[in-house]
């Protein structure tokens, strides 16, 4: 009896889980989506092609703003590449202060970390050496190197090379506390270093998605639900024609379209399939069992239909008392003026009010955005509001953004600030750039500065950047120095691996026996050269 009672929260909690990663996976389909082809200039079509225009605008200006730094990034995707990056700090207000010690901060403040590095992201190849230059002294012969799921380590004391796969991280983990690890668990190398590009969903599930949710949801919608009128809206001083959209949704058809999604959502494999690779990506973790956290995705799609039960009738229960109601101003066929609301919540409680308002002029040559979130019930209320004039994508870039965040419960409202401001100027392939942060939090103002140049030219790159931090009577005068240069070459060097001593392939005791034998021994002796 106490058995089942521990396990019914848990199940419950999954339920709840899966449905808000459902949404997420449609939220992140649908926002990318290449997938309205819509010929129709109906007012629904219009309301739905302007905000597709209007994410493709943004992502075009980026892209041809940065145009050099995205073609390094897939030369580095598809080709081998070096990099040599240098760091320096300066800690001398951390001195004056009296955070630290004078020594100590004059030793660090003349010290310099290097990197060297070689990836190839296709056949899954990455080296690293570190050296450390301080007080005098020069600390080199550190590195590492991934072949697959294989890791390399040199140190600077062993003459010979240190190796561990992954597959045999858990073993030896067993052999060392066999009480805490069961001798399955990985890191999961290839999948952190090669796999990881950014995307959570591929092109394939994408596409799927799009096919039959996204435009099902298109479809779903009632056209009458759509209305469109001329009307003229000031945004940034200006005086636009455009058209007025209006999407109505009462609380039945909202209701019913959630509905249907999860209905559709049943049964549907290949959907399960995605949903399984998502938790893949996403929720694995270093040093897990790969046969535990399966058995936990298992369990997951196991009860996936018990789950849009579950959530088909949370939805009939739910308030949404106003429907939603949201409105687009239109204008070059893309987003000028928005204003989006809908109150919710589960049965026999206030319904809260989320509202998100505000202008945009989205172009070739400028990203210009106004908008204010609020949220609230009326006696706790949180207030967002965020702009930002982003101009010019040739040699010339000048922006500007504020960010601020309100909560106000009637007892101790809280105020948050944040200003960007960015002016850059490029010279062939080279930016100039002076990017500036500031947080203003209760009267408190911390200054975050970002200042450099950049050179990004066919197959190489450099790069040096200046990175401050003043923080007015607490923290003023520390910076951060990080130089980098990149070319593209012909293969990964790797290590010497003629010596290579194989951890995952010794038991407890050949471990032990190695690790106070040979390695104390080198480390030892090592040491005693600078007197330690």
């Amino acid at each position: 009896m106490v058995e089942n009672n521990e396990e019914q929260p848990k199940k419950k909690g999954i339920s709840k889980g899966i449905i808000a990663i459902i949404i997420a996976v449609i939220v992140l389909a649908g926002g990318g989506a290449a997938a309205f082809f819509l010929t129709t200039s109906t007012p629904k079509a219009t309301y739905f092609q302007a905000e597709k225009n209007s994410i493709e605008q943004l992502q075009d200006f980026m892209e041809t703003r940065y145009e050099d730094e995205y073609n390094w990034y897939e030369q580095s995707m598809e080709n081998p590449v070096s990099q040599n990056v240098s760091l320096g700090l300066n800690l001398e207000g951390l001195e004056n202060q009296g955070y630290i010690d004078p020594q100590i901060a004059a030793m660090l403040s003349n010290a310099e970390l290097a990197f060297h590095s070689e990836t190839d992201m296709e056949n899954n190849q990455a080296s690293t050496e570190l050296s450390v230059n301080v007080a005098g002294m020069n600390f080199d012969g550190l590195a590492g190197y991934v072949e697959g799921s294989d890791v390399y380590a040199e140190l600077p004391f062993l003459e010979e090379v240190l190796k561990i796969s992954d597959e045999d991280i858990g073993s030896v983990l067993a052999e060392i506390d066999p009480y805490t690890f069961t001798g399955n668990e990985q890191l999961g190398i290839e999948e952190l270093m090669f796999e990881n590009d950014g995307q959570l969903l591929t092109d394939e599930e994408k596409e799927y998605l799009q096919d039959e949710y996204v435009m099902f949801i298109y479809d779903e919608l009632p056209d009458d639900a759509f209305e469109s009128e001329n009307e003229d809206v000031e945004v940034n001083g200006d005086s636009i024609s455009a058209e007025k959209i209006t999407m109505n949704l009462s609380e039945d058809q909202f209701k019913s379209l959630i509905t249907s999604v999860l209905e559709k959502m049943k049964g549907d494999e290949q959907f399960q399939e995605i949903l399984s690779n998502q938790l893949e990506r996403a929720g694995s973790t270093p040093l897990e069992d790969p046969e535990v956290f399966q058995q936990q995705i298992d369990e997951v799609l196991g009860e996936f239909d018990s789950a849009m039960d579950q959530g088909i009738e949370a939805v009939e229960n739910f308030q949404f008392p106003d429907g939603v109601q949201s409105t687009l101003w239109v204008s070059d066929d893309k987003v000028v003026q928005r204003d989006f609301s809908i109150s919710l919540a589960p049965e026999n409680e206030d319904p809260v009010t989320f509202n998100l308002s505000g202008g945009q002029l989205f172009n070739d040559d400028q990203i210009y955005f106004d908008h204010t979130l609020t949220m609230g019930d009326g006696s706790e209320d949180v207030t967002m509001a965020f702009d930002g004039d982003f101009q010019g994508t040739g040699d010339s870039v000048t922006d500007n953004a504020n960010f601020s965040f309100s909560f106000d419960d009637g007892y101790m409202p809280v105020e948050f600030a944040g200003t960007y401001t960015g002016d850059e100027s490029l010279d062939g392939s080279t930016r100039d750039f002076d990017r500036q942060l500031q947080f203003t939090v209760e009267n408190e103002t911390i200054n975050l500065g970002w200042t450099g140049d950049s050179t990004y030219d066919g197959d190489q790159m450099s790069s040096n950047n200046n990175i401050a931090l003043d923080f007015p009577g607490y923290v003023e005068n520390v910076s951060m120095d990080i130089n980098s240069e990149g070319a593209v070459i012909d293969a990964v060097e790797g290590v010497d691996t003629s010596n290579v001593v194989d951890l995952g392939a010794m038991s407890a005791e050949e471990l032990q026996q190695y690790f106070e034998g040979d390695f104390s021994s080198q480390l030892e002796q090592w040491l005693m050269q600078f007197g330690l």
